[in-house]
């Protein structure tokens, strides 16, 4: 909460200074779109009636449990426009646009969208869809941004998800346009659905914030410690400190790579520190798979609405020893399964164990049981509700972490 609070002051300001064209947060009286907006199925063969709504559940749960923190964390909050194409079913094709008022930009010379959004793009078993945004620049629509499995690559649980704040300079589109447009277009057949929020576009006033400060990790670090989380993975931690001059950065990115030339890895959004785990990939942590005696490289981008800048690229190398290294090795022998899951799941092992407790993706403890406790090894995950969990199974002082995918 004190995140979204912080974004939330500090996007006011901009706005506050920005000659601003058009701001839609879809709060209303009625629970339902602005009757300005357009909502229509472009699929010709398409089903009319499969359309935008309004969601209020907040957090992404056509996806994730309840309370998962990637969309109202990420600075969305009340009400917010949703397509929700898993609720349709597979019985015709989705091509379905959601389409601003027409909005004057004839006297901008610089034109910024900016909105928040969760979009499902592409699970496992191939279900998904495509997410494109367009504007509209007098003549005709033009793609400025596309969340596809050819533009966003899949996250470790093989899922292809983008989700948080998204900044696109549209002025070379819109700059000078009279009759301009936006538009949120969904693409595909029995996806799970695309959230969109706190869409703006404006000519911001002032300047892209300054270099972030006191970064951490100092660069050419050696020694850095490879620690243990809570989940049991591999954990370095990252931190800054926003610039004490120029004008306020709104969020930060934290970008990473194995060498300087592919520092490309982004985790979007975030505040002032990240937990890089090895292992996972959920809301503000990576998956890298931290090794021994490896340099690393990583930099921040701080964010406004006028701009991105990047950091320095910084280098550290870590130290020698890996906290995992034996404790996995002789406890290797455990596994669980089914894995997806619709209840019981069974825990093999050989060996025996202590105890079991399941973490969501906010690191919390869901479940927790001692072995004894448990019939035939046999945990019930039936109360849970669908999505990606860790189960970290304890044995002799020592741990191991299953991933496991709740139906």
């Amino acid at each position: 909460m004190k995140k979204i609070t912080l974004l939330a002051i500090l996007m006011v300001s901009f706005l506050t200074n920005a000659q601003v064209v058009l701001s839609e947060d879809f709060e209303g009286s009625a629970v339902a779109l602005p009757a300005t907006w357009d909502n229509e199925n472009l699929a010709p063969l398409g089903d009319p009636n499969e359309l935008w709504t309004v969601g209020t559940s907040g957090d992404f749960e056509l996806l994730f449990s309840a309370g998962n923190g990637y969309f109202y964390e990420e600075g969305a909050s009340g009400n917010y426009a949703i397509f929700n194409s898993d609720s349709y079913g597979s019985n015709a094709a989705e091509n379905v646009a959601l389409s601003s008022p027409a909005f004057d930009c004839s006297s901008l010379t610089t034109v910024k969208l900016s909105f928040v959004h969760f979009a499902a793009i592409l699970d496992p078993g191939g279900y998904g869809s495509n997410a494109y945004v367009e504007v509209y620049n007098g003549t005709e629509w033009v793609l400025v941004a596309e969340y596809s499995p050819t533009t966003v690559a899949p996250f470790s649980n093989n899922y292809t998800y983008d989700y948080g704040q998204k900044l696109i300079d549209v002025s070379s589109e819109l700059a000078g346009v009279s009759n301009a447009q936006v538009r949120f277009r969904s693409e595909g057949d029995y996806g799970y659905g695309w959230q969109v929020d706190n869409i703006v576009v404006q000519q911001p006033q002032g300047n892209a914030p300054d270099v972030c400060i006191n970064m951490a990790p100092v660069d050419q670090a050696t020694d850095v410690e490879i620690s243990v989380a809570t989940s049991g993975s591999k954990m370095i931690m990252f931190s800054w400190d926003a610039a004490t001059t120029g004008d306020p950065a709104t969020s930060y990115n934290w970008v990473f790579g194995e060498t300087a030339e592919t520092v490309t890895q982004v985790v979007a959004g975030v505040d002032g520190t990240v937990e890089g785990m090895g292992g996972i990939t959920w809301g503000n942590t990576v998956e890298t798979g931290w090794q021994a005696n490896t340099t690393y490289y990583w930099k921040v981008q701080s964010v406004n609405v006028a701009g991105t800048t990047d950091s320095p690229i910084f280098s550290f190398t870590t130290g020698a020893s890996d906290p995992l290294g034996v404790e996995e090795l002789t406890i290797n022998t455990l596994s669980v399964s089914p894995n997806p899951v619709k209840d019981m799941v069974t825990i093999n092992s050989p060996v025996g164990f202590d105890s079991v407790e399941v973490f969501n993706q906010l690191g919390q403890i869901v479940l927790k049981s001692n072995a004894d406790l448990l019939n035939n090894n046999r945990l019930d995950l039936s109360a849970l509700n669908p999505g990606m969990y860790m189960l970290q199974i304890k044995a002799e002082n020592k741990s191991k972490t299953v991933k496991i995918i709740k139906e």
